[in-house]
């Protein structure tokens, strides 16, 4: 039996339905066909408009899914199929977190470059796309929406001096085994007086964990260096303060 073409108007489509010689030897009766080619015209009418009824929303993930948990959630509640499109150059990074929010594997798209993602958005025929990428969201135009959180740099003087301290320290006797790329990076914001996210000052406040250790001296093992690269007593404790106005809406 022969399907409905794209843009063919039903009535064209029922007379080359009705006429198809296959049609004819298969439902002689002309009853028969029609109801079988009507039916084949109105299954595939509620498959286009299916299609065209999901709204498909992506999320970049460096800086902007990370943040925006929230966001894809509330999407998600309302029947939106979620994407990850990023310009990284593998997806293996981003798994676990499309895994908690429920987002399949097969949407989520470790594209190289920033071409490449506009290019492959617009081939999944996203409806929305959140970005922090200024570029991108030009590029993509009305669909793109630039995604910006919130940054402070209030932080205390104290708990820049501290991180100084210890990349001072790092730079004449090495990191050795002590911290990650993640704390070694936020020793290099807070000693450069750099904006930090929420995000980040919900890492420094969880670092309180690590207080039992800070009182060591530097090179008595990592505690006292990465303690002082996530600002210090005055770091930390502004960071728990800090958060609670945030996440308070005084901030």
């Amino acid at each position: 039996m022969p399907k409905p073409l794209p843009k063919e108007s039903k009535e064209d489509y029922l007379t080359r339905c009705m006429g198809d010689e296959e049609s004819k030897s298969k439902y002689p009766d002309e009853d028969q066909r029609y109801a079988v080619c009507n039916s084949l015209w109105d299954g595939e009418a509620l498959s286009r408009y299916r299609a065209f009824a999901i709204v498909k929303v992506s999320f970049d993930y460096d800086m902007t899914l990370t943040r925006a948990m929230d966001i894809a959630k509330r999407w998600i509640s309302k029947g939106a199929e979620v994407y990850i499109i990023s310009a990284r150059s593998d997806k293996a990074g981003m798994l676990s977190r499309a895994a908690a929010l429920g987002i399949p594997s097969s949407r989520v798209f470790a594209t190289g470059s920033n071409a490449a993602k506009v290019k492959k958005i617009k081939e999944l025929g996203i409806s929305k796309h959140y970005d922090n990428n200024p570029a991108v969201i030009k590029d993509l135009g009305s669909i793109g929406v630039q995604f910006a959180d919130d940054s402070y740099n209030d932080y205390p003087k104290a708990a820049t001096e501290n991180a100084k301290i210890a990349i001072r320290w790092a730079e004449e006797n090495g990191w050795g085994d002590c911290g990650t790329a993640v704390g070694k990076a936020r020793a290099s914001q807070l000693a450069n007086g750099e904006n930090i996210t929420r995000d980040t000052i919900a890492r420094m406040a969880g670092f309180e964990r690590h207080r039992q250790n800070s009182q060591r001296e530097l090179g008595d093992g990592c505690g006292r260096l990465m303690w002082l690269a996530w600002g210090g007593d005055e770091g930390i404790d502004w960071a728990k303060r800090k958060l609670k106005e945030i996440d308070s809406g005084k901030a």
